[in-house]
């Protein structure tokens, strides 16, 4: 399994992106990206994940998860047990989870 420095590395390189190119889309400078790359990620705030995940098209959580900045207990009460919730829209999840708000009411 690869560590994040080396995820971080493959996603810009499957992009295209020169260190300096992200420094230009992102302000991370080329020397903070490629020590994060190397083996010390630590230099990175989480602003600046969220500008690669976004700048990579790769989603947030397994990069925060990658970085060691959470487990995977955190986000557990977050996580979704319904199959398909992606494809509806936030009207139809508003609605659901008034419904679940419903039912929990009634059990108290």
């Amino acid at each position: 399994m690869q560590n994040f420095g080396e995820h971080l590395r493959l996603l810009r390189n499957r992009k295209g992106f020169s260190l300096n190119k992200v420094f230009e889309k992102t302000g991370i400078t080329d020397s903070r990206l490629s020590k994060a790359e190397n083996g010390s990620w630590n230099n990175l705030k989480i602003d600046d994940l969220k500008k690669l995940a976004k700048l990579y098209d790769s989603p947030i959580v397994p990069l925060c998860l990658m970085a060691e900045l959470f487990d995977e207990n955190d986000i557990e009460q977050y996580r979704s047990t319904f199959k398909n919730v992606n494809l509806l829209d936030d009207e139809e999840k508003k609605h659901i989870q008034s419904e679940i708000d419903f039912i929990i009411r009634r059990k108290r």
